[in-house]
Formats: structure tokens, C-alpha cells, sequence
């Protein structure tokens, strides 16, 4: 018998088989490598908390200008709030009492309402504004009595002519999205009926 004529093919079947035994894994287990892999590119296939490109952005995000420009106003918001508060601390009375908590509800709810729309707090803008309220009060903080008082609706009267001129030539034209002009447009309705009534106040007509 020839042994070597009979394992030749034996060999060769072994062989074969075993071939296609690796074929079989490479398909169970390994992507063909002319298909390619769109998993990466497929946001449905993204893991969860993945972030969108911020190149693609929001549309409705905050401009720089208008976030100062919020900014600004809250800053405005901070010292009519705090000014208020020195006030009924100075001891004020009657109708001047009856103004600064006024000023301190209303300017609370403007802030709040200001802080909801993306304001920047550090632009250069509402920094000199939040410096420039606290100048003011120091200087109020030398005086009492009814010096401090007259002193405190002078500073009403001047504070609020100025809200105004920063709202109609700086603050309002800042505005781009819908929502910013309308609460500044509102805003500045009620900072002209606290203007008339700290005139009031100055003038006598309203008490002390």
C-alpha cells in the first residue's frame, strides 16, 4: 500500500476545512472591510450625553451686546435694590419709605425677570454700572436724617432720568431676540412712572 498516496488527499480535506472554518469566523466576528463603519457619523448611534457640534450653535443664543446689555439693566436693578434698603435702614418715613420698598419689589422682580434671559454680569459695561451704584451709595451713607433723605430722592430722580437715556440709546437697540425687547420696552415703562414718582417726591407733592 502507498501511504504517502493515501494521506495526500486526507491532508488536503483537513486543510480545506479548516479554511473555511476561518471564513466562518471572520464573518461572525469581523466587519467586512469593504462595508464602512457609519456608526460614528450616525447620531442615532451616539452613546448618551453625547454633544452636538458647536459649530451648529443655537439660534436664539445671546449676542454679546444684548447680554451686557442685560447685564447693565440688572445692574441697575442691584443698586435700586440695595439703595432702598439703605434707606429704610437711614430710618425714612412716609411717603419716602412707601418709594424705596417699592423700588426694592419691583426692581427685585425686574432682576429676576432679566436673570432668565442670559445677561453677562462681567461685561465691561455692567461692571462700571454695578461701580458706579456703589459710588453712589457710599456718598449717601455719609449723610442721616433729613439730609440723607433729600439726598436719597435726589439720587432717585438722577438715577432713573440716566436708566432711561441707557435703555432708549444703549439697551433697547442692543435687544435682537423678541423676548429681550419686550421685557426692556417694559422695563422702561416702569422706570419712567418711578421717575415721575421720585419728582413727586422732590417736589413735595407726594409727602416725605
Amino acid at each position: 500500500m502507498n501511504i504517502k498516496r493515501i494521506a495526500t488527499p486526507a491532508l488536503l480535506a483537513l486543510a480545506i476545512a479548516g479554511l473555511a472554518a476561518c471564513g466562518d469566523r471572520n464573518r461572525d466576528g469581523e466587519m467586512d472591510p469593504g462595508v464602512p463603519d457609519t456608526s460614528a457619523a450616525d447620531p442615532a448611534a451616539q452613546p448618551p450625553g453625547a454633544t452636538v457640534d458647536p459649530a451648529m450653535g443655537d439660534d436664539q443664543a445671546t449676542s454679546p451686546a444684548e447680554a451686557s446689555a442685560l447685564g447693565v439693566l440688572n445692574a441697575i436693578n442691584e443698586h435700586e435694590i440695595a439703595a432702598g434698603e439703605q434707606a429704610l435702614a437711614k430710618g425714612v418715613t412716609g411717603a419716602t419709605a412707601d418709594y424705596a420698598r417699592l423700588m426694592i419689589d419691583q426692581h427685585t422682580q425686574n432682576r429676576t425677570q432679566t436673570s432668565a434671559l442670559g445677561p453677562d454680569e462681567q461685561s465691561q459695561d455692567a461692571q462700571a454700572q454695578r461701580q458706579k451704584g456703589e459710588q453712589e451709595r457710599d456718598t449717601l451713607d455719609d449723610l442721616d436724617g433729613e439730609a440723607y433723605r433729600k439726598a436719597y430722592v435726589d439720587a432717585m430722580v438722577k438715577g432713573h432720568t440716566e436708566a432711561l437715556e441707557a435703555l432708549d440709546q444703549k439697551l433697547i437697540p442692543a435687544a435682537e431676540r423678541e423676548e429681550v425687547r419686550q421685557h426692556l420696552s417694559l422695563t422702561r415703562d416702569h422706570v419712567a412712572q418711578h421717575l415721575e414718582q421720585a419728582r413727586a417726591l422732590q417736589s413735595g407733592t407726594a409727602g416725605q
